[in-house]
């Protein structure tokens, strides 16, 4: 019983040491080339292999005059030599009863003679062989010379394959001890930690992770996480992760996460792809962040410049009311009332549109819309024209700007193109890089069959030529120019559209 049962356990000891040493399909290395090299040339043998026996096959981890990088286990030589102590020699492998019929003797290379010295490992488990090999029988076998010698290169090489252990073993070591230093310093960050792969299957969460969301690592890692995310968030997460991924970018999204109590709070995700040694993107790491109070707090903040603009309009209809009763008593020309009312309006025009920005960005487009049509452009589509690119306006812009196209367009229907039934009016923008590099617009008005300048003109001399002259340029830090002729007004708008410009409030 004891004789049925010791290979079993030879064989486990010894696959377990080949596991400890994990060399099985390592690359070669030039100290283990060396090894086979000398051994052929002492030994005066074609062939010498450095081999590793395996479960079910042997692996030559060097080898010099043999073609295969492994065999099966059934043509391994190198098995019987594990069988016994010492140097093991086989002079004519086709006499020996335990090689006679294998298929490396009785057909090519048509091997006939081993020779392999044992690699034992410190604790006394021998997992392979340094041997040599001939294509003619020896029975002489190795002198003592060579016998010692193929010994000798046996122990260098285990002690190649021991200090391969030891260094393997203490960055393993080292490895263990940075994650556990890791793992503890993102214990106490407040938010929680992760990483995935590139589409976005997860392989680590910090403690924080299980701790809100209930998960357990099973159920949280690979693409279990997306169940605590919103469902109206999900696909918008994971979409957005890959797109992000594939471009090689920062990941940023804000998105709801369920937590254990069944309850949704917001937070905001960040994640960045990590390239490995070689250059290659694998794998990204990622932070999530609790942002509920502030998210709630933009809600607030939202709905109370909603109230403030709708207050702001509602204002601005009480001072009208008051200018207007005020005039009637104290008796103004009925021009000042006139253009009092106007400017009333087109400030109440700009606070509709900033009461919306949140919903509706506000464009150049949408801006100058909105004047032209106050003054009833859209009866006169034959004869007014305007185009240009898409663009959005800075909030901090839009006041004084629809202020000077009110100015425009209040002296184009009185006195310019739309005053007459022959005028035309075109407008167009567009956008360019400045010298410093930050985004502008260009914006360019342009009258033809207007009827001559007219003194009671404010864009001649009075308020809407101050405001583009000067107002402009402080307020935006814009450049402007306007051309007046008998037939023909041209002027040129041009603002900054990025925050690189300091605007004076």
């Amino acid at each position: 019983m004891a004789d049925a049962i010791m290979p079993d356990l030879e064989e486990t000891a010894r696959l377990v040491a080949l596991g400890r040493y994990a060399i099985l399909d390592t690359a070669p290395e030039p100290a283990f080339d060396d090894l086979v090299l000398l051994a052929s040339r002492i030994c005066e043998t074609p062939v010498s292999l450095i081999s590793l026996v395996g479960s079910d096959r042997q692996w030559f981890k060097a080898r010099i005059g043999f073609a295969h990088s492994e065999m099966p286990i059934e043509q391994s030589v190198c098995r019987h030599a594990l069988k016994q102590a010492g140097l093991f020699i086989i002079p004519d492998l086709k006499l020996d009863p335990r090689t006679s019929d294998n298929p490396l003797v009785t057909g090519g290379p048509h091997i006939r003679f081993y020779a392999g010295a044992q690699l034992v490992t410190s604790d006394g488990v021998a997992f392979g062989t340094l041997c040599v090999i001939d294509t003619k029988p020896r029975p002489e076998g190795l002198t003592d010379s060579q016998a010692s010698s193929l010994e000798a290169l046996a122990r260098q090489a285990m002690s190649q394959m021991e200090f391969r252990r030891v260094i393997a073993e203490r960055a393993e070591i080292a490895l263990r001890r940075s994650e556990e230093r890791f793992r503890a310093l993102a214990n106490l960050v407040p938010g929680f930690l992760w990483s995935s792969d590139l589409v976005g299957r997860a392989t680590w969460f910090s403690e924080r992770w299980y701790e809100y969301s209930g998960q357990s690592e099973t159920e949280a890692l690979g693409y279990g996480w997306q169940e605590v995310i919103h469902p109206e968030e999900r696909e918008y997460t994971i979409s957005g992760f890959r797109a992000a991924m594939d471009q090689e970018q920062p990941y940023s999204r804000e998105y709801r996460i369920r937590g254990k109590d069944g309850i949704y709070r917001w937070f905001m995700v960040r994640a960045e792809p990590i390239r490995d040694a070689s250059g290659q993107i694998a794998r990204c790491y990622g932070a999530v962040t609790d942002i509920h109070d502030l998210h709630e707090l933009h809600q607030r903040q939202a709905v109370l410049v909603d109230e403030l603009q709708h207050r702001t309009r509602n204002l601005l209809a009480v001072v009208r009311s008051i200018a207007q009763q005020t005039m009637a008593q104290s008796g103004p020309t009925e021009q000042f009332c006139e253009r009092f009312n106007d400017r009333l309006a087109a400030l109440s025009r700009v606070q509709g549109l900033l009461s919306r920005s949140d919903e509706e960005p506000i464009t150049i487009r949408a801006l100058i819309q909105t004047e032209l049509d106050a003054f009833g452009a859209a009866a006169m589509q034959s004869r007014v024209a305007f185009e240009g690119p898409s663009v959005r306006l800075r909030k901090v812009s839009v006041q004084t700007l629809a202020l000077a196209l009110h100015e425009l367009a209040t002296n184009a229907r009185k006195y310019g193109s739309l005053a007459n039934d022959h005028g035309r009016l075109w407008v167009s923008w567009d956008t360019y890089r400045g010298d410093g590099g930050e985004r502008r617009l260009s914006l360019v008005w342009l009258e033809q069959g207007i009827n001559g300048p007219k003194e009671r003109s404010s864009i001649r001399r009075g308020y809407g030529r101050d405001l583009i002259e000067k107002a402009l340029p402080y307020a935006l830090k814009a450049r402007t120019s306007y051309e007046l002729g008998e037939a023909k007004l041209r002027c040129v708008i041009d603002l900054p559209l990025t925050d690189c410009a300091k605007i004076q409030h």
